[in-house]
């Protein structure tokens, strides 16, 4: 579970939650017993099971965000444009980026999901036959070589 998720679950204060999840040397010396009692009493979710409290279903928490980017590239690989890819997560485009240019290192676990329950549905298909034009198909995978190159020179010692 991620701070905020504990915080909604326990009623305490987030930045408390955070301080508690600090590194040994950095926590408070004590935690008051109410404290304790809350943050214990958080029935925690089995995993792999929806998080009915959450409006766009999914787990809580944050997990690795490194196959979420490796589906994000395929995806743009096969012309899939960050537009529509964003539009269908209900995410901006920025997020979009973020993630398939490994700048996020972790995301929501409901996010995880929604990208790995997208792939299937598109990656039997084409982006043309969802409608959209060839010219932002062009430019799709255009940016996507652009980017490839980019990383490729930068990985190249000099």
């Amino acid at each position: 579970m991620a701070a905020q998720d504990i915080a909604d679950a326990s009623g305490i204060y987030v930045t408390l939650i955070r301080r508690l999840l600090r590194p040994p040397a950095a926590r408070p010396g004590r935690i008051a017993r109410a404290t304790a009692d809350a943050i214990l009493g958080i029935e925690v979710p089995p995993p792999n099971v929806p998080n009915t409290g959450s409006s766009v279903g999914g787990g809580r928490g944050l997990t690795d965000a490194a196959h979420a980017a490796a589906i994000l590239n395929a995806l743009a690989a096969a012309g899939w444009p960050a537009t529509y890819l964003a539009a269908r997560l209900d995410i901006s485009t920025q997020t979009i980026a973020a993630i398939r240019d490994h700048q996020r290192p972790h995301l929501r676990v409901f996010l995880d999901q929604n990208i790995r329950r997208l792939y299937p549905r598109l990656a039997g298909t084409t982006p043309a036959a969802a409608g959209i034009p060839p010219g932002t198909i062009a430019r799709a995978l255009a940016h996507h070589q652009r980017r490839r190159s980019t990383e490729q020179a930068m990985d190249t010692p000099a």
